[in-house]
């Protein structure tokens, strides 16, 4: 398993609210289709930061995606609300504990 993170902050202009609807959206038409995302969650720091946190089955997963989102209407709207310059890391999970 593989763990994305994508940290941004919003465009100004951009409200929390208009931040979770389009994350619902994007959530719903694109990232429910994509074969290899376990999970997703969006998160926020104290000082206005917020992040997406996307599991991946594998590496191959990840590829697939960041393909996908190059021709996607979907993700276009939902990034164009993001301040950012586009970059993620990538982890590789050595081991869970729940």
């Amino acid at each position: 398993m593989h763990i994305a993170l994508a940290p941004f902050t919003l465009r100004a202009g951009v409200s929390e609210e208009t931040l979770l609807m389009s994350s619902d959206d994007f959530d719903a038409s694109f990232v429910k289709k994509q074969v290899g995302i376990l999970r997703r969650i969006l998160v926020r720091d104290g000082e206005g930061g917020y992040a997406d946190i996307v599991f991946f089955a594998d590496e191959q997963a990840i590829e697939r995606v960041l393909e996908a989102e190059q021709n996607s209407e979907v993700c276009a709207t939902f990034f164009s609300i993001m301040d950012d310059d586009g970059s993620h890391r990538v982890f590789e999970v050595l081991k869970t504990y729940e």
